[in-house]
């Protein structure tokens, strides 16, 4: 692949070159991005219930914690309330330091043990280029449950903003810029790209009269980078992942010194022995089933349609989050559409956990959903080779009704 850089003038490259870094240059990055660490602490902390986002009991203390603490007269604030704690958990999740645990009836935000030893074991340039390429990669709005500007990710909105205000002939954000999404704001200041982030928030969360300006760092950034995803999607045919990294360091490496690193990226478990027992509820009518985990997704359908008498005969997908927040479908075979396909991928192979929820969603045109939560996790070998229905509860609704 052609990795010749294009795109940084030899002015540019002297701007990154010259560029310090530290816990609060060129951004307050590093410094926001550890406290919200420290007080996620071992312990970990709730999530809320529907979102999984930081529990509103903890949000004005996390607040007080920030470089700029943002100001607000709501009493049950919500996440998305302040800017930057919002972008500071689009980067937590996305960087896999921060995993969602069911403990009972609560979620808990965790911190994964293995990838923080790495975070701890990285220098200040590492860390900073680490977060910036997972915010580029990985940055989905859809972590957060946003829907917020013109594109599905976080990174390509900032973008978005930095050109629109540079085809205006200022520096200036333009306004309404509560369409673009205040955390996207607050993310180019953590970064350094800006020089300010929302410093007020009300009902409305309103940041329509805020000015702010590029920074030199940032305006060679964003003009690289977005050149650079472009020029990724072009020449690999890929959407983004995480191989933009070594795309772009073999271009940004040399220019800054004592980045030789990153921070460690897992790759899911496969689990291929035991099996998880699941709650499978359609209506008021539950069936609980022990399923292998070597069993392929498209015997699981087979399996849950036998549970409730349901014909097999239409299309259908199973749908769930994965370990960072976003979503992901396992479509029948005969699909047009799919991240991937029931008859290529076992039960093992999902992001399978205690408490993980998903959905079995069965003809589209009736709509059935069949509601999934993974109530146990066995390691013990040989006593099911194949899906079985444990436990009954309620009548079976009945398919049709014609």
């Amino acid at each position: 692949m052609n990795n010749k850089n294009r795109f940084l003038s030899p002015e540019d490259a002297e701007v990154i070159k010259n560029q310090p870094f530290s816990d609060t240059l060129p951004g307050t990055l590093l410094k926001d991005f550890q406290a919200l660490l420290d007080f996620i602490g071992d312990d970990g902390i709730d999530a809320t219930k529907t979102t999984h986002h930081i529990g509103m009991k903890y949000l004005f203390e996390l607040n007080e914690r920030m470089t700029r603490p943002v100001e607000t007269e709501l009493k049950r604030p919500q996440q998305k309330t302040f800017p930057v704690i919002h972008g500071l958990y689009l980067l937590l999740r996305t960087s896999g330091l921060g995993r969602l645990v069911a403990q009972k009836s609560k979620t808990l935000i965790v911190l994964d043990q293995d990838i923080l030893t790495s975070w701890r074991s990285l220098n200040t340039k590492e860390r900073y280029f680490s977060l910036l390429f997972f915010w580029v990669s990985r940055g989905e709005e859809e972590v957060l449950g946003e829907r917020s500007g013109i594109y599905g990710s976080s990174f390509l909105n900032a973008v978005y903003i930095y050109r629109t205000a540079s085809q205006g002939g200022n520096s200036s954000i333009v306004t309404e810029c509560r369409y673009y999404g205040p955390h996207n704001i607050a993310l180019l200041a953590l970064f350094g790209f800006i020089e300010a982030v929302p410093k007020k928030s009300n009902k409305s969360v309103d940041t329509a009269d805020m000015q702010v300006v590029f920074s030199s760092f940032g305006k060679v950034m964003l003009t690289y980078l977005g050149d650079a995803v472009s020029r990724f999607m072009n020449e690999t045919g890929n959407y983004l992942s995480d191989e933009l990294y070594d795309f772009c360091a073999k271009d940004l490496k040399p220019l800054v010194p004592d980045w030789q690193n990153r921070l460690l990226i897992k790759e899911r478990e496969v689990l291929t022995e035991g099996y998880s027992v699941i709650a499978v509820k359609v209506r008021d009518a539950v069936r609980k089933l022990a399923v292998p985990h070597d069993t392929f997704l498209d015997d699981l359908a087979s399996s849950i349609l036998d549970a409730f008498n349901f014909d097999d005969d239409h299309l259908y997908e199973f749908v769930y989050k994965n370990d960072i927040g976003l979503i992901e479908r396992v479509a029948h075979s005969f699909a047009d559409d799919g991240d991937y396909w029931a008859d290529d991928m076992t039960l093992g192979e999902m992001p399978i956990h205690e408490g993980m929820t998903f959905v079995f969603h069965y003809d589209f045109g009736d709509d059935w959903r069949f509601q999934c939560q993974v109530e146990a996790l066995v390691k013990e070998e040989g006593k099911y080779t194949e899906p079985k229905v444990i436990e009954k509860k309620g009548r079976a609704p009945k398919q049709y009704y014609y």
